[in-house]
């Protein structure tokens, strides 16, 4: 399979390029100039090389990180015959296996690079090539013969792609901003993405904030000519069969799929190196490539300069596996970056982690250009706290009666002190007023026998009676004239609640963090725990090999407990606190708040209620965690509207 090894930190299977493409149909300009513009605004995803085809109205192209094999990297590709073109953002680790075929099938190839194996693959099965794909991608291919392009994104959606169509134009491409070139996009806000994003803190899918353009569905295709197209689904987490054997054959069958798929993750000629947290899952991953790199595989990890974080324990796995080990610490000052971190995000995302995520993947960068990360475990595996909180919540609707639910259980907890509730939650910071408020709204969901109503509060940052306070009503009006799907009700298995996080969370939210901050750094991130073997096997589980009374992902702590890690696979889970109700009472934040929400601001935005603005911003500080998680994400909704609506060029230098 290729060459051997090249270097300690590296295996070379081919040609690997990580890089951004873009492209667009029917238009009657300057294709060449549009095209152009459209790949330097992602040029940080490809900083190597960039390549284009221009066919009449339509134009494809890509940006290149170079990660082997530059010659023969060079895209688009075409067939010999020149019917097919691609261009291609990802990596296919079973490229080698896929070539073979075709080679059996009389096919040649001009080049060693998986991109090719793709190209080729359509050319043979048509989009059944898709089901033959083990790895991360979105690719487009035009068909020369009539005109037709082929646009794929890979089963769970850990690389990125949007779209948008107007009047028979379809516009693409793995970053937001490039298609804001176009000149068909209006940067017109969605309401009901403004809504999803403050119950969420992320824009779900398919929606993005900008009313245009869409997000390219995990798990799709589609075939877009003569002005139309529909998506079509390749691969359901619903089609997933349960798993027929005994706990025993589980763990077997996990262990070894886990090695082969860390393995298979580390084809690359360039240094590859893997964040390290400490906790379980970068664990696993580590502990599974050790015996790959005898002068130490190079790890990463990011903390904050107090006890409770992790780069003790990263420093002390690190240390146990032989790693050649560095770490950042993210502080207060660092929170000036956040425009830049926007910027690069496309939308917001209210989650304080993308400030170390974006510090640690500069660190990475500087020493490798690949790294492994952990992502996707917790939502395969049941890691969260919520998974528990749900698993409580079955127990307590079906075994505690009603009277003792409203009559004993509620007035007890409204009577404690928020302080003293805090002894109940596995989280560093403080629970507040906010906090134990959430938990009181909650408490009363439980009798309704609803699980899929639970869930949705537990994942709320706002609640909707939250919402109604905080918005405009005006806001609240323009939100009532959209046309909006209802939530599902009813009830929720835990198994569901996984296929629902795959839906959204983990491609809207995890995986685009993951990406969008590494790439910010010309740095490639792949998420083994994202192979979609791995994720079939994990799915097809029962949830007592997940969750048990010795805690969560139990068949992960299992395989590290076989691994020599014993001590790590004992750990609780404790969730990754960033400070950030700190870094909002402390400078540069506290400045940047009275800024961006300001009474001329809110007013001018028109979005928020300024006297509900006005409160928050008085209680900064000193109300727990998630009311400063409220604050963090209002701050970086309004940070967006000012990069990308108002066009302020200072927020991002």
């Amino acid at each position: 399979m290729g060459r051997q090894s090249c270097r300690a930190d590296c295996i070379d299977l081919g040609e690997k390029p990580m890089c951004g493409i873009a492209g667009f149909t029917d238009f009657k300009g300057d294709t060449s100039a549009l095209l152009s513009r459209m790949l330097d605004k992602i040029a940080h995803r490809g900083p190597d090389d960039d390549g284009t085809l221009l066919s009449g109205r339509t134009a494809i192209g890509m940006r290149r990180l170079s990660i082997i094999d530059v010659a023969q990297g060079k895209q688009p590709i075409t067939t010999k015959g020149g019917s097919l073109s691609i261009v291609y953002n990802g990596e296919i680790y079973n490229y080698m296996e896929v070539r073979r075929e075709l080679e059996a099938m009389g096919c040649s190839f001009q080049t060693n690079c998986d991109t090719e194996a793709i190209l080729i693959g359509y050319q043979m099965w048509g989009p059944d090539c898709l089901n033959r794909l083990r790895g991360m991608f979105a690719c487009a291919i035009y068909d020369h013969r009539d005109g037709s392009l082929f646009i794929a994104r890979d089963r769970i959606g850990i690389k990125p792609l949007y779209y948008a169509i107007s009047n028979g134009q379809f516009i693409f491409g793995s970053e937001i901003k490039s298609l804001l070139l176009h000149p068909v996009i209006q940067r017109e806000v969605d309401p009901v993405a403004v809504d999803g994003y403050l119950s969420l803190r992320y824009v779900p899918g398919p929606q993005t904030l900008f009313r245009q353009i869409k997000k390219f569905p995990p798990g799709h295709f589609m075939i877009w000519k003569n002005g139309e197209g529909s998506f079509k689904r390749y691969w359901n987490t619903a089609d997933i069969k349960p798993f027929t054997g005994n706990r025993t054959e589980a763990q077997e069958t996990f262990d070894n799929l886990f090695d082969e798929t860390t393995n298979i993750h580390m084809v690359s000629e360039r240094p590859v190196g893997a964040f390290l947290s400490g906790g379980l899952d970068s664990t696993a991953i580590v502990a599974s490539l050790t015996n790959q790199f005898p002068q130490g595989l190079k790890t990463f990890s990011v903390g904050f300069g107090w006890k409770g974080d992790e780069l003790s324990a990263a420093a002390a796995t690190a240390k146990d596996l032989g790693c050649d080990h560095k770490e950042i610490i993210c502080r207060a000052e660092h929170t000036s970056l956040l425009g830049k971190i926007v910027w690069n995000l496309d939308e917001p995302i209210g989650d304080g982690i993308v400030l170390p995520m974006y510090l640690l993947s500069q660190l990475a960068s500087e020493s490798v250009k690949v790294v492994q990360s952990g992502e996707g475990a917790d939502e395969i595996l049941g890691g969260y706290f919520m998974h528990r909180v749900m698993r409580w919540a079955s127990l307590y609707s079906r075994y505690i009666p009603k009277f003792v639910q409203s009559g004993g259980i509620m007035p007890a907890v409204k009577a404690m002190p928020a302080s003293l509730l805090n002894m109940a939650f596995d989280y560093p910071g403080d629970l507040g007023e906010t906090g134990k408020n959430r938990l009181l709204e909650f408490l009363k969901t439980l009798g309704s026998n609803s699980t899929s109503e639970q869930y949705r509060f537990i994942i709320s940052l706002f609640s909707e009676a939250d919402k109604k306070n905080l918005f405009t009503q005006e806001f609240q009006a323009a939100l009532a004239a959209c046309d909006t799907e209802r939530q599902e009700t009813g009830l929720l298995d835990f198994n569901k609640m996984l296929e629902l996080q795959f839906e959204h969370w983990l491609p809207d939210d995890i995986l685009t963090k993951l990406d969008k901050m590494t790439m910010a750094h010309s740095l490639e991130g792949r998420v083994p725990f994202m192979d979609h073997r791995l994720v079939e096997l994990a799915m097809s589980l029962p949830m007592e090999y997940k969750i048990g009374l010795r805690g969560n992902k139990l068949i992960l702590r299992d395989y590290l407990s076989r691994r020599r890690n014993a001590e790590t696979s004992r750990r609780k889970k404790v969730p990754f606190y960033i400070p950030i109700d700190q870094y909002l009472a402390s400078e540069p934040m506290r400045s940047m708040v009275n800024e961006l929400l300001s009474e001329s601001s809110v007013k001018r935005r028109g979005l928020f209620r300024w006297e509900a603005i006005q409160r928050m911003r008085g209680s900064v500080g000193d109300n727990g965690f998630l009311f400063g998680k409220q604050v963090f994400s209002i701050t970086m909704l309004e940070l967006w509207y000012r990069i990308f609506i108002d066009e302020e060029s200072g927020w991002t230098v």
